[in-house]
């Protein structure tokens, strides 16, 4: 009798660990992510115009005294409060931007996005992609008109979906980084600084 016990305890836990494996665990994938959502997430391919220079700056954001703290926080909602436009919530219900001519929305992962009615960006993001609402920014880059799109992905996995386009939806950069790479997002002028604690991405605008 103890000996059945003992199988059939084997083959539950072989069955959960299979099944964790292939699906996840925990409340809203508050626990681990699957093998799968992880490859799928860690194969995106990142992408960068020739338009553009990427160079990444060493920065300090331990501690409190001046020679190692580099003054960042980590933002939100907010991310994008330096941009002219900034959307904190772009979700399934469909939001229109009348100025630009423009409708969003972010449902199942997917982000669209229309001018005049057609259709000049749809992206597909990785499946982690899914409790967090998208955030927009819209905004010049060195005289450029840009949209600037920003979404967390569920805690477990810790990535962060960076992209830019041109207003025609021309894609200018696109790419999946940590959590700790995406404090905060500053626009300036003639560029954009991804901050995170440790690193910042400066993204140029070389030519229109």
């Amino acid at each position: 009798m103890n000996r059945l016990i003992i199988v059939a305890l084997i083959f539950l836990t072989s069955s959960i660990i299979a099944c964790s494996e292939n699906q996840g665990g925990g409340i809203a994938g508050g626990s681990w992510d699957s093998k799968n959502t992880i490859a799928e997430v860690n194969s995106y391919k990142s992408y960068i115009s020739p338009l553009l220079s990427e160079t990444i700056i060493e920065n300090k954001c331990c501690g409190t005294s001046k020679d190692t703290w580099a003054g960042i926080s980590q933002h939100f909602d907010d991310i994008l409060r330096s941009f002219a436009i900034n959307l904190n919530r772009l979700d399934e219900r469909e939001i229109e931007l009348k100025d630009f001519s423009l409708k969003a929305n972010f449902k199942n992962h997917e982000l669209l996005v229309l001018k005049s009615e057609k259709i000049i960006i749809k992206e597909n993001l990785p499946s982690v992609f899914v409790m967090h609402p998208m955030r927009m920014g819209i905004d010049k880059l060195s005289g450029v008109s840009v949209i600037m799109v920003v979404n967390k992905s569920r805690a477990s996995t810790g990535r962060y979906f960076v992209a830019i386009y041109k207003l025609d939806g021309t894609p200018l950069y696109k790419n999946v980084l940590s959590t700790g790479q995406v404090w905060d997002i500053k626009l300036e002028k003639n560029h954009i600084d991804i901050l995170g604690c440790g690193e910042t991405r400066r993204i140029i605008l070389l030519k229109a």
